[in-house]
């Protein structure tokens, strides 16, 4: 989602594959279509994909904006054009610069417990770290085991 001033402007779905995001269904209403949002919009969700570690962006594009999304670092898959919902679409795809320390099986596992579009910030599980554990379904896994 993307919100002007505390209010819905524009939305996304983001689906994750494997070795890619697919950017899909974006929206942005109309009273907020001449505010310039869809550029910054599709370049945020470039950045979430790399910064989760994925090397490569892709989106089935309407015709009228393969332009745009050429210039936004996207070329097309192959010139196969599809139709659907009454629009001539084709496939892009955009190479993403992923930053070393993106998230892996290596990465801490509280970081991984963290809300998806913040793992650069502590999560409210971390918090939890410094009680430690009180192991309240011992008894339950000692019946479980006799």
């Amino acid at each position: 989602m993307l919100y002007v001033d505390g209010e819905p402007a524009a939305s996304m779905r983001v689906r994750w594959f494997s070795g890619f995001a697919k950017l899909e269904r974006a929206i942005i209403l109309k009273r907020y279509r001449s505010m310039g949002l869809f550029v910054p919009f599709v370049q945020w969700a470039k950045s979430f994909a790399a910064q989760k570690g994925y090397p490569k962006a892709y989106l089935h594009g309407q015709k009228r904006l393969w332009e745009l999304f050429q210039h936004q670092g996207f070329h097309k898959v192959n010139e196969q054009a599809f139709h659907f919902s009454d629009h001539e679409y084709g496939a892009f795809a955009a190479d993403l610069d992923v930053p070393q320390d993106a998230p892996s099986v290596l990465t801490d596992p509280m970081v991984l417990n963290r809300p998806e579009d913040r793992l650069d910030r502590p999560g409210i599980l971390e918090g939890s770290m410094e009680r430690g554990a009180s192991n309240p379904h011992a008894g339950w896994t000692e019946r479980r085991m006799n």
